[in-house]
């Protein structure tokens, strides 16, 4: 069978299709894929990367704040729809899987319109608009938690299926090593605020009696370069890592934004954290997201707006004195864990689709 697929934005949308992508050939040998989404965006190169025919649309966040942004967002969207439905009849496929970003919206409409099955994976605690749009159109809504049913009018159409992350993430032990290690990110597209508090850091402590591993993120490479003129032996920073787990796998305390995906990651490799949830994404949906890991003793919570490289650092050198709470917590972080999501959710389409 033929399966399109999009998602994109941030890795957060995109890794999910992938893993997606991965379970769904397990079942079906003589399956194609093809990933929908805008050129010159990480989907591009991560669909590429991973040996998947990409097919260009248009589209663009729908900004209600900003009448012109607004007016350009409906406008790209009905042209995304257009180029959609060429991209249907010319390759035909026999179904079409969402899994968030406004990258998605027009792929998933256009399915709609041709009466091409559509399916849909949701990764939040709280869903995106589009999410929210196409689950009037959806055969299935596959969504991380139970507790996320409510945030919809459609019921019948949901199966709670956890986040699918990359394979890695659930099969690299920690390596054994003479210091301890902090990672620090905050998603693929970096953090401004994480990134403030992690130079000031760099910058006023020229030694730690640990390691500390930053990733700036693609947006603020320049700047965070620009800021820290001069790194301390033990800091490591890239501005992106695709083999990410590898990184993860050696960390002993992460520090990371709240996207689902990084969280169920985090959870997967029983990593203790510090959650820093960006304030200004729609419904605040990565503070309810890194709530749900407070309220489980599983991270602990710094907001944007109390954010300091010294409060920072604080809580840093405080949950590495304590090594059997960080154990527990990373224990907690993993009874969040749903395994084997990709696998449940392959499931459930291909068992729809034959």
């Amino acid at each position: 069978m033929i399966y399109f697929v999009s998602g994109g934005g941030t890795a957060g949308h995109i890794y999910p299709a992938i893993s997606i992508i991965e379970a769904i050939k397990k079942l079906d040998a003589d399956s194609e894929f093809y990933y929908v989404g805008i050129s010159g965006k990480l989907e591009e190169e991560i669909a590429k990367r991973e040996g998947i025919t990409f097919l260009p649309i248009v589209s663009k966040p729908l900004a209600f704040r900003s009448p012109k942004k607004t007016f350009a967002g409906i406008k790209a969207f009905f042209k995304g729809v257009k180029i959609a439905k060429t991209h249907i009849d010319k390759y035909k496929p026999d179904a079409v899987i969402c899994t968030g970003g406004y990258v998605s919206g027009p792929i998933g409409y256009a399915a709609h319109k041709k009466n091409v099955p559509l399916f849909i994976h949701e990764s939040n605690a709280y869903p995106g608009r589009t999410t929210k749009f196409l689950d009037k159109f959806s055969k299935i809504t596959f969504l991380p938690y139970e507790s996320v049913k409510k945030e919809f009018k459609k019921t019948e159409n949901k199966i709670v299926a956890g986040t699918p992350i990359r394979k890695g993430f659930s099969a690299i032990k920690s390596p054994l090593k003479e210091r301890h290690i902090v990672l620090s990110f905050g998603g693929s597209g970096g953090q401004k605020t994480l990134n403030d508090a992690i130079a000031d850091i760099f910058n006023k402590n020229k030694s730690m009696p640990f390691d500390w591993i930053h990733i700036s993120g693609r947006d603020w490479e320049k700047e965070f370069e620009a800021a820290t003129p001069d790194l301390p032996k033990y800091a490591t920073v890239y501005s992106y890592y695709h083999d990410f787990y590898d990184l993860m796998a050696k960390a002993d305390l992460v520090i990371c934004g709240c996207g689902a995906q990084t969280l169920n990651e985090v959870s997967a490799m029983r990593k203790p954290s510090i959650l820093i949830p960006k304030m200004y994404v729609v419904n605040n949906h990565q503070y309810l997201n890194a709530k749900k890991y407070e309220d489980e003793s599983a991270g602990k919570i710094i907001k944007e707006t109390d954010l300091t490289g010294q409060r920072l650092l604080d809580l840093v050198k405080e949950m590495l004195d304590d090594p059997n709470k960080l154990k527990q917590m990373g224990e907690n972080a993993n009874k969040l864990y749903v395994k084997d999501s990709a696998d449940i959710i392959a499931k459930y389409i291909y068992k729809e689709l034959v």
